[in-house]
């Protein structure tokens, strides 16, 4: 039984509306969840670091006479210090860079100052090293680590 021949301008009008469609659902999908949103924006939980409970930490700097040194807050690319300064729990933090350049400071307890790799002193409030503003909130002590927070706050 012979077959009949199919019309090729059909054939491609049906390839190119199944591309179409294609394309169409695909776009769908993936910005579904954007459409009519106008609060969708995107945040990165590691711009804000909570260290932890701001009574027991600076219970625990007092009594060590160490402030704490974290190494990957962020991206992996900036350890820092925080430091507590003064009697009161909820106010006198500080955060700021824990290294210059390649070096990582080095705490010494008996001079309660630092000193970097070529032997210069550093005091404890991390003097003119990068400051990142920190705050107490609901009794933890929080870290801005955004790339615009270029100062020191206390609360």
């Amino acid at each position: 039984m012979p077959v009949a021949k199919s019309d090729p301008r059909r054939a491609t009008i049906v390839g190119v509306l199944g591309v179409i469609v294609g394309t169409v659902m695909i776009v769908l999908v993936l910005f579904a969840g954007n459409l009519g949103d106008d609060k969708a924006h995107t945040t990165t939980s590691k711009s804000r670091f909570t260290v932890g409970p701001a009574e027991g930490l600076a219970t625990a700097i007092t009594r060590d006479q160490t402030p704490l040194f974290f190494n990957d807050t962020a991206a992996g690319s900036r350890p820092i210090v925080v430091q507590h300064m003064g009697s009161d729990p909820t106010t006198g933090w500080i955060a700021f860079d824990a290294a210059t350049g390649n070096c990582t400071l080095t705490w010494h307890r008996e001079s309660q100052d630092f000193t970097d790799c070529n032997g210069q002193r550093v005091p404890a409030d991390g003097d003119d090293l990068h400051h990142y503003p920190v705050v107490v909130e609901n009794g933890d002590v929080i870290v801005d680590l955004s790339v615009d927070a270029t100062t020191t706050t206390s609360s």
